[in-house]
C-alpha cells in the first residue's frame, strides 16, 4: 500500500482513539459517586488506549517497537478490569462503612389496583 494511505489509516485509528478517551474523560466529571465512574475510566478508556496503540502500531510497522506497543496493550487490557474490581469494592466498603448505601430492601407501596387482566390481584394481603 501507499505511504499516504497507511499514514491516514494510522491517524484514523488515533483519532477514534482519542475521542474515546475524550469520552472517557467527560464521563468521569459528569458522574458524581465513584461506583458511577468506574465505567468510564476502565472500559472506554482501556479501548482508547488499544486504538491509539493499533494506529501507532501501524505507523511503526516494521520497526522493532511493535513489540513494545503490543506488551503495553496487553497490559493494559489485562490490569484494567482488576483494577477497576479493587477500586469498586473499596469504593463500596467504604460507602457501606459511611451508611451511604445500606443493604435494606426498598419498601415497596402495596399494590392497590387491578391485576393485568382486569380482576383484582391475588397477591394482595387484603383480598
Amino acid at each position: 500500500m501507499s505511504n499516504d494511505v497507511i499514514e491516514t489509516i494510522s491517524a484514523l485509528f488515533v483519532l477514534a482513539g482519542a475521542l474515546l478517551t475524550l469520552c472517557s474523560a467527560i464521563g468521569l466529571l459528569r458522574f458524581r459517586d465513584t461506583l458511577s465512574r468506574m465505567h468510564p475510566a476502565a472500559k472506554p478508556q482501556v479501548l482508547g488506549l488499544v486504538l491509539i496503540l493499533i494506529g501507532a502500531g501501524i505507523r511503526v510497522y516494521p520497526d522493532i517497537d511493535l513489540g513494545m506497543l503490543v506488551v503495553a496493550g496487553m497490559v493494559a487490557v489485562c490490569a484494567a478490569p482488576v483494577i477497576a474490581n479493587r477500586v469498586g469494592n473499596l469504593a463500596y466498603r467504604e460507602s457501606v462503612e459511611d451508611g451511604t448505601i445500606t443493604h435494606e430492601a426498598p419498601v415497596l407501596e402495596q399494590y392497590t389496583g387491578p391485576g393485568i387482566d382486569g380482576r383484582r390481584d391475588a397477591r394482595r394481603r387484603d383480598a
